[in-house]
């Protein structure tokens, strides 16, 4: 499981990691010899049991043992979120209970200013309920530090953001790899996965193309892929269409779909049409900063 992995061998960033010495538990720390990022790696463990957070690879969620219940993914109780405007407070989510179970597609519908966005970074750990509670896997967000949250959005999390933002100078297959590229993983390895995502996507046969080669369709799909190289368990997308006034590729639609059920990534797709229900499992539409749930799509 990579949590025991990263006790052995140090954090990705470490110096010795990246020469392959063999790794002592922690590094050198704390005798003032280890690396910067075993130091933060030592904190984080000291300031949190991260053994309370299960790989999920290790098994399958939606299985469960005698006498237990199944334990949502994600979990928001009563939750809500404020954001000061000057003088005025705006609430963009008020009292919301919503469970998300591993292996779900779902949609978050809702018009412009409803809180889904709130509602979206909530999830993914970037911002904390101004009250309430959030839980992902069990463990209260409250009890997390900054660093591991920012673990967990590495780890967990892959983000398709509503604008793509691909490098114009450079091919498909190294926009796709950057974010390994950022962590500092080797070259060859970078492009190996970067290929490897493209293929899931579709795009295998385009890595060498520039992006302004590329069709509306296609970019999205690279968005996708960029977000599936570092083996997300969960998919966040905030709206796969390129504007506004498009509506969401059907072509989307199911490459989202075909994830979901084949590969087993939770989906989580962020729009404000009401048809993502044609491709969603289930579908909670959310208004004013309120949640109701949906109708479950026909096609699951």
């Amino acid at each position: 499981m990579l949590l025991k992995v990263l006790r052995v061998e140090g954090p990705s960033g470490c110096t010795r990691r990246k020469k392959k010495i063999k790794h002592p538990a922690m590094c050198s720390f704390p005798n003032g010899a280890a690396c910067r990022p075993c130091v933060s790696w030592h904190r984080m463990n000291q300031s949190h049991n991260t053994s309370a957070i299960q790989p999920l690879d290790s098994a399958h969620e939606g299985t469960t043992r005698a006498g237990t219940t199944r334990q949502p993914l994600m979990r928001l109780t009563g939750a809500s979120k404020q954001y000061d405007m000057g003088s005025t407070r705006r609430d963009a989510l008020r009292s919301v209970d919503l469970d998300i179970h591993r292996g779900e597609f779902t949609a978050i519908v809702g018009p412009s200013g409803s809180g889904k966005s709130a509602l979206m970074k909530i999830l993914s750990l970037l911002e904390a309920p101004s009250s309430g509670g959030y839980r992902f896997q069990g463990v209260p967000e409250q009890s997390l530090s900054d660093e591991q949250r920012l673990w967990l959005r590495r780890r967990f999390f892959g983000f398709v953001p509503q604008e793509y933002n691909l490098l114009r100078s450079t091919s498909l297959q190294g926009n796709v790899a950057l974010p390994l590229m950022y962590r500092g993983l080797s070259a060859e390895r970078c492009q190996t996965a970067a290929m490897r995502a493209l293929s899931l996507v579709g795009l295998e046969d385009c890595g060498h193309k520039m992006p302004d080669e590329l069709t509306g369709t296609q970019h999205g799909k690279a968005g996708i892929a960029r977000a599936l190289i570092c083996n997300p368990s969960v998919l966040l997308v905030d709206r796969a269409s390129r504007s506004s006034d498009q509506p969401l590729c059907p072509d989307i639609g199911t490459l989202l779909r075909r994830l979901n059920t084949e590969h087993l990534i939770t989906v989580v797709l962020v729009t404000q049409e009401a048809h993502a229900a044609d491709w969603a499992q289930r579908v909670v539409h959310v208004n004013g900063g309120t949640v109701a749930q949906g109708r479950a799509s026909a096609l699951h």
